[in-house]
């Protein structure tokens, strides 16, 4: 199956157009309209047409309906839109295409040192906000970002999307391995207060649980909002959310064990691990997640299984030291 490249992946340089109509704002209406007809076949780009000064620097635009609005002797200068909407060579190809959605036009002249190098076309943006949702999509389903440069993940090779997945599942499976033994220490607390060992599953189902709620909505809002998610208020917003959703999950263990098992003690060490390992796995599920994205992984994809081993991991932890320090 043939490889689809992505436009999101390539330069600006490589997407726009270089051959369009340019003219100089002394001329007339009618010589552009006969350049227009003698060279159309020359162009790639017929939406606009750009003006240049005797510098070659980008001054004026106009649309190819304006010369049918003014009169034949008209100068371009008199009609053309001095305000130029225009991206650099060096800017994100999918700022190019918000910069045409937010202004409303159809096409989006390239500059470099107030030179025109070249036009990304209407069509060009079209595929850029198609593929740019496409990649939101993938994000949101944990697909790897390799995988953004295949038109679909049908096109990825089998081998190439194993490489990518299975380290985290090997990570994670390693991680459980170490839990395990590190459980056995604790055999004699267990032994003697048989009742921990019945809410180990308790502990570790809500803290993976919180987990991947926060590392789902984190993934989400960086796909979304990109550059324009505010970290540090993100998390002090989410990290109260999740303090007081901790509150009330140990209140009601507190309750449910004091109704049920009449052990007062053991409810108030059981809620207090509980609610210390909600609140350790909120942060750290901030970290995980950053962390991969800072070392230029994808989140999607590592975030779930290898912030659930270390989810998992710390919820034990906390819950086994909480408990033999208490009882």
């Amino acid at each position: 199956m043939k490889k689809s490249r992505l436009l999101l992946s390539q330069p600006i340089k490589n997407i726009m157009e270089r051959k369009f109509l340019v003219v100089n704002k002394n001329q007339i209406v009618s010589e552009v309209h006969n350049l227009l007809i003698k060279k159309s076949n020359l162009f790639e780009v017929m939406d606009y047409i750009y003006v240049l000064g005797t510098d070659k620097k980008l001054v004026g635009v106009f649309s190819i309906k304006d010369l049918f609005r003014f009169p034949s002797n008209t100068k371009v200068e008199s009609f053309m839109i001095t305000k130029i909407i225009s991206a650099q060579a060096k800017t994100e190809t999918e700022k190019v295409a918000h910069i045409a959605l937010r202004h409303e036009i159809k096409a989006i002249p390239i500059v470099e040192n107030e030179k025109l190098i070249g036009v990304v076309s209407s069509k060009n943006i079209l595929k850029i906000i198609h593929q740019s949702s496409i990649k939101d999509r993938f994000h949101f389903a944990g697909i790897h970002n390799s995988h953004l440069d295949y038109a679909n993940t049908m096109q990825a090779p089998v081998i190439k999307s194993v490489i990518h997945r299975a380290p985290w599942l090997i990570s994670g499976l390693i991680g459980i391995l170490s839990i395990a033994a590190f459980i056995g220490i604790f055999e004699n607390t267990l032994k003697e207060n048989l009742i921990l060992a019945f809410f180990i599953p308790v502990i570790v189902y809500i803290c993976g649980a919180l987990c991947t709620q926060i590392e789902t909505l984190l993934v989400r809002d960086l796909a979304v909002m990109g550059k324009d998610l505010k970290i540090h208020k993100y998390i002090i917003k989410q990290g109260i959310i999740s303090i007081i959703i901790a509150l009330m999950i140990s209140a009601l263990l507190f309750l449910m064990i004091s109704i049920f098992w009449q052990e007062k003690e053991i409810a108030s060490v059981i809620s207090l691990a509980a609610f210390l390992s909600l609140t350790l796995t909120t942060f750290t599920s901030f970290i995980i997640i950053l962390g991969i994205k800072k070392l230029g992984g994808d989140p999607a994809l590592g975030g779930g299984p290898f912030g659930t081993v270390i989810s998992d991991s710390l919820a034990i932890i906390v819950y086994l030291l909480v408990a033999n320090a208490f009882l």
